[in-house]
């Protein structure tokens, strides 16, 4: 698994994170939820994925990942909580930085933020990341 998706689950199990994560039952898969899982509850995957070499000796390239959250909640929530909830993973997402193992650094920036939708089984609420880092060399070259 993408060494930023592994930060990334990590940072929405923390502490920090732990109300939102909690009203979702702690229902928070990537790419695919289980048949017949009780809602609410939130799917993220990667929509897109950039990598940019550099000639640096030091430095692998830019990576880059576009990560779409998709949040379900039954119709009986009402579109009001499935706003307010898109509201808050921003909050927890939008300029968070990562630190996973192979870079640099890693942060989050908000493409599009809580577009909510009436589904046939709910209201989804969707928005997009993109994580943009600096993949490192595990040893750096002397000259």
């Amino acid at each position: 698994m993408n060494q930023i998706l592994v930060a990334l689950r990590t940072a929405l199990q923390s502490t920090a994170t732990t109300s939102w994560f909690q009203s979702l039952g702690g229902r928070v898969y990537l790419d695919e939820a289980p048949a017949n899982v009780q809602l609410p509850l939130c799917r993220y995957s990667v929509v897109r994925h950039e990598i940019e070499p550099t000639y640096q000796t030091d430095v692998k390239g830019w990576e880059r990942l576009s990560i779409e959250f998709e949040q379900f909640f039954p119709h009986s929530s009402g579109a009001h909580v499935a706003s307010l909830s898109a509201e808050a993973l921003d909050g927890l997402l939008d300029n968070l930085e990562l630190k996973p193992s192979g870079y640099d650094r890693v942060v989050l920036r908000a493409e599009s933020r809580g577009v909510t939708a009436m589904d046939d089984d709910a209201i989804v609420a969707r928005s997009t990341f993109r994580a943009i880092g600096v993949r490192v060399t595990t040893t750096p070259q002397t000259s």
